[in-house]
């Protein structure tokens, strides 16, 4: 399938996509911020960490990240375009891989990594969500303590 835009009409189309301060990564922030409370700092995209996670809590040493469901092949929502399908699947994959890459970089760090699917963070879904940063919170003070911090 060709695309229905020029090359220079998609061009400018992807270059309004965003990469930070996007919906699900403020309310990724707002979420972990209601559990955590006001007390632990929290750093959105320290560059000095593989991956860059959207937040990273540096006293429990976690790091969370809001993925898109389309760019970083969720199970549940990712697809590929018919139009220019090669190139997307290849561009997936890639993201795909530079993910887990990432993700094992922070884990030998000793750093605690959850990821939210987009659709996670949806209105409807935020208190899972809540819950789920619980979880994460709780696993990193745990093995904070069990690591003699």
């Amino acid at each position: 399938m060709v695309d229905i835009y020029s090359k220079e009409k998609r061009s400018d189309i992807m270059s309004r996509i965003r990469s930070t301060g996007t919906t699900p990564e403020t309310k990724l922030y707002a979420l972990a911020r209601d559990v955590l409370g006001p007390r632990p700092r929290m750093l959105r995209h320290p560059k000095t960490l593989p991956g860059t996670p959207d937040l990273y809590v540096p006293s429990l040493k976690l790091a969370l990240f809001a993925d898109g469901c389309f760019f970083h092949g969720c199970p549940a929502h990712g697809h590929i375009p018919h139009s220019n399908g090669t190139y997307w699947a290849k561009k997936i994959d890639r993201n795909s891989k530079r993910d887990r890459q990432h993700r094992t970089a922070l884990r030998r760090r000793g750093i605690s990594v959850w990821r939210f699917w987009e659709h996670e963070l949806k209105p409807t879904r935020l208190d899972a969500a809540r819950r789920r940063i619980g979880r994460a919170v709780q696993c990193a003070r745990a093995r904070v303590v069990d690591n003699g911090r």
